[in-house]
């Protein structure tokens, strides 16, 4: 949890210092007074980045030069403090006194996770908004993962920076030699980052299936399958489950929720296709990635980037055997984002420990059913809640302590 935090110069706040309870916090406030920013504020302290700011020099109040923040929580039976200070040229972050290189190294410790109106861009948003949510919550479970997604990225990005370069000029710096160094690379972490994701996806997939049979009252229910052209171009992986070295024996003795290659072809329980026996490899994903990639070659020459690989995949959530992102109604997409909200939760919690669970109004958007539902579920996960609300008196639970920003 976090139990206080402080403010200044950050967008509209300045000066503000505020103190939290391990249940519901209630933060509310006419519409424009900061109450989203105290969640982005305590979001970064988190997580090490903000949920709306791309760049966070957009923190900083229009008129100063810096801004900073400040956050005692408490993680591990101890007290963990992090600050930021955020200037228009220079960045100084710390945790418990100590300098740390970048914000992004608080990630890890003390997790949070947000859910708010726009979440529902994980249903109706390009594939890149559910890649991003998939990959954040890949890290709750490993800081390996974290590493591998860093590697890939950066080696993509080297990559398609030759691929540019030779498409604009006919030959670049390193000549083949690099570029087949950097498919190599490439083709080896792109194996373990899939290897990585159809595993998740194998987790989440019954755990979002759960919470969205619960929010729409058991009157609907949708599936949850992991899509990528480069695991369709393999026979053997059509409705097989990636397992590692420690879960080949688990799976002898119970099932496990299967990924589909493509489509919506699921069962009720999130399951694509029919069950098989062959488990994939990390070493068969290396291989069907190395050659796609060099039946690409050529066309991937022409157009100067990389045309295949984890960064192209999806999610595909699904109801009634079609995709939502195409089909799904208002009410359905909502339900469909809380759960996957309520899954990282569910992640979180099970690899690291029980994040701080930010609403930012998401209760005006739903209808009476539903707001119960939510708040049943969250009174079930037991989580330090801030909640950011116009009106208190609409919520549909009792504030453990309330915070007014028109004071």
């Amino acid at each position: 949890m976090i139990s206080s935090l402080s403010l200044a110069h950050v967008r509209s706040l300045d000066g503000r210092e505020y103190r939290f309870v391990p249940g519901i916090n209630v933060i509310h406030g006419k519409n424009g007074c900061g109450k989203t920013t105290v969640l982005e504020a305590v979001h970064l302290l988190a997580q090490g980045f903000s949920f709306r700011a791309h760049d966070l020099k957009e923190l900083i109040a229009w008129n100063a030069n810096e801004m900073i923040l400040r956050g005692v929580f408490e993680y591990d039976g101890r007290e963990l403090g992090r600050a930021v200070q955020i200037g228009r040229y220079k960045n100084i972050v710390k945790e418990n006194g100590e300098p740390l290189r970048a914000v992004s190294q608080f990630f890890g410790k003390a997790p949070a996770v947000i859910m708010q109106p726009s979440d529902i861009e994980l249903l109706r948003g390009a594939p890149e908004i559910r890649r991003r949510w998939l990959d954040e919550i890949l890290c709750f479970r490993s800081a390996s993962n974290a590493k591998v997604l860093r590697d890939y990225r950066r080696v993509l990005q080297q990559r398609n920076q030759w691929l540019r370069q030779f498409k604009k000029d006919g030959a670049a710096l390193g000549g083949e030699d690099l570029f087949h160094v950097l498919t190599d690379q490439l083709v080896a972490l792109g194996a373990k980052l899939w290897a990585a994701r159809i595993s998740l996806s194998n987790e989440i997939s019954p755990i979002i299936t759960g919470y969205y049979r619960r929010l729409s009252g058991g009157v609907d229910t949708i599936t949850c399958n992991y899509k990528s052209s480069i695991l369709k171009d393999l026979d053997a992986l059509d409705a097989a489950v990636f397992m590692d070295e420690n879960e080949l024996e688990a799976v002898a003795a119970e099932s496990s929720p299967q990924y589909a290659p493509e489509g919506c072809d699921a069962g009720e329980n999130g399951a694509g296709g029919s069950a098989s026996d062959a488990p994939v490899s990390e070493d068969m994903l290396k291989n069907a990635f190395a050659e796609k990639l060099a039946g690409l070659e050529f066309i991937e020459k022409l157009q100067g980037i990389t045309m295949s690989g984890p960064h192209k995949d999806d999610l595909a959530l699904c109801a009634s055997g079609y995709e939502m992102r195409s089909v799904g109604s208002q009410g359905q997409c909502r339900s469909a984002a809380i759960a996957m909200r309520f899954a990282a939760v569910d992640v979180a919690a099970r690899y690291l420990t029980k994040p701080v669970l930010l609403l930012d109004d998401i209760f005006a958007e739903l209808d009476v059913d539903r707001r119960g539902a939510v708040a049943s579920l969250i009174r079930e996960k037991d989580c330090q809640v801030l909640i950011a609300t116009p009106q208190v008196e609409e919520l549909p639970f009792t504030a453990d302590a309330e915070i007014s920003l028109s004071d």
